[in-house]
C-alpha cells in the first residue's frame, strides 16, 4: 500500500523537528518501496528533495499549503495514510499519522509570538484527537500529550531522535583531535536560555582558557531571548546564525563539552550528537534530559548561575568523556528504529 509524506519541513531551516523529518524520510524511504513524497514548492533544501524525489503539488506554501492544498490532493489518493513528521498536519484528513515533537507552545505560550501560540493551540489538540496514530521522540513528552489531550497510551508511540548519516559518515572518515571549546546549539530564544550560560561562562573563569561557541537559526515566531549586549564583548565568546552541516559537525568533533541549557525540550539532538563525537556534556535538570541521558551527563539548574558554574567546572575536570555506556543509546535512539517503528503502526507487519 502506498504512503504519502508531508514534506513541508523541506522549506523550512532546519532545526531538531527538521532533523527528525529528512533522516525519518531517507530511513522510510529505504525500507518502503510505495513512497510519495510531498511539499509545497518553496523548497530550501533542492539535495534532498532530488534524494527523495519529491513531488511538488499546489500552488500556496506554509499552513495555508497544508491546510488547502494538501488535502484537496490527498482527497484523489483513495484514502492512502498521511505521515506527517514536522508537528502539524491537514486538519480534514481523516488518515493523518502526526509526530507531534512537543508542547511548548501549550506550557510557554510567551515564548512563541502571540501568532504561532494561538495557532498551535488550536490546531494540535484537534490533530491529535483526530489523528490515527501519534509519535513523538520521548517519554517525557508522550506523559505530556496524554495528560494535557486525554489521549489513550495506545494511540502513542515513541520514536526517539538519532544520528544523522552525514554524522555517521564524518565519524568514520575522520575525527579531529580535540580543543577548549565549550559548544551550545540552539534557536536564539528564551527557551534556550543562552544568557545564563553567558553569563556562567564568564563568571567561571573559563573564558580565560575556553572558547564558547553558541550556534543556532533565528526565528521570527520565536520571542527574542533577552541577551544583554556587554556579555558578548568578550573575546571568548563566539556567536553565529547558523553554521553549514558540514560545519557544525566539525565543531562537534573539536568540541570538549557540548551544553544544552535549556528550560524545556522534547528531546535535545545536540547532547546525542556530542556524545557520539566524544565530547562531555552538561544539561538542564529537566525531565526529559534526566529521562534520556542519565548516567551520561552532569546536570544543572538553568536558573541557578552558581549551579551551571559548578557543572562546567566539574564536568571539564572528569577524565575523558562519559561515552563507554553511550553506545547503547546510539543503538537505541536510532532514525532506523523510528522509521521501522512508524512503518508497522501505518502498515502492520511491513517492518
Amino acid at each position: 500500500m502506498g504512503i504519502f509524506i508531508n514534506a513541508r519541513f523541506l522549506t523550512q531551516p532546519v532545526s531538531g523537528v527538521q532533523r527528525y523529518g529528512i533522516e525519518c524520510s531517507r530511513q522510510i524511504k529505504k525500507l518502503h518501496n510505495d513512497i510519495t513524497f510531498i511539499s509545497p514548492g518553496n523548497i530550501l533544501h533542492k539535495d534532498i528533495a532530488n534524494e527523495l524525489n519529491v513531488k511538488v503539488i499546489g500552488r500556496n506554501t506554509g499552513h495555508l499549503w497544508e491546510q488547502k492544498d494538501l488535502p484537496l490532493f490527498m482527497k484523489n489518493q483513495q484514502g492512502a495514510p498521511l505521515l506527517n513528521l514536522a508537528n502539524t498536519a491537514p486538519l480534514f484528513y481523516r488518515n493523518n499519522f502526526i509526530t507531534i515533537h512537543d508542547l511548548a507552545f501549550f506550557h510557554h505560550p510567551e515564548w512563541n509570538s502571540k501568532k504561532f501560540s494561538a495557532w498551535y493551540n488550536f490546531l494540535i489538540p484537534r490533530l491529535a484527537n483526530r489523528s490515527r496514530h501519534i509519535f513523538t521522540v520521548s517519554h517525557t513528552i508522550k506523559n505530556e500529550i496524554e495528560a494535557c489531550y486525554k489521549i489513550s497510551p495506545e494511540k502513542i508511540s515513541v520514536t526517539y531522535n538519532g544520528i544523522s548519516q552525514k554524522m555517521v559518515d564524518y565519524h568514520h572518515a575522520v575525527m579531529r583531535p580535540k580543543e577548549k571549546i565549550i559548544f551550545s546549539v540552539g534557536t536564539f530564544s528564551q527557551r534556550k536560555n543562552h544568557h545564563n550560560l553567558i553569563a556562567a561562562f564568564i563568571e567561571s573563569g573559563l573564558a580565560k582558557t575556553y572558547q564558547l561557541v553558541i550556534t543556532g537559526d533565528k526565528n521570527k515566531v520565536f520571542s527574542e531571548a533577552n541577551l544583554d549586549e556587554e556579555l558578548l564583548k568578550n573575546s571568548n565568546i563566539k556567536m553565529y546564525a547558523a553554521l553549514s552541516e558540514d560545519d557544525l559537525i566539525s565543531m562537534y568533533q573539536k568540541a570538549e563539552l557540548v551544553v544544552s541549557n535549556s528550560l524545556y525540550e522534547g528531546f535535545g539532538i545536540p547532547l546525542l550528537e556530542g556524545l557520539y563525537n566524544g565530547c562531555k556534556i552538561v544539561c538542564s535538570d529537566i525531565p526529559v534530559y534526566r529521562e534520556l541521558y542519565d548516567g551520561q551527563a552532569s546536570f544543572c539548574d538553568p536558573l541557578n548561575i552558581n549551579s551551571i558554574v559548578s557543572a562546567l567546572n566539574d564536568s571539564l575536570k572528569l577524565q575523558g568523556s562519559k561515552t563507554h555506556s553511550a553506545e547503547l543509546l546510539f543503538s537505541k535512539y536510532s532514525y532506523k528504529q523510528s522509521a521501522q517503528l512508524i512503518l508497522e503502526q501505518i502498515l502492520p507487519g511491513t517492518s
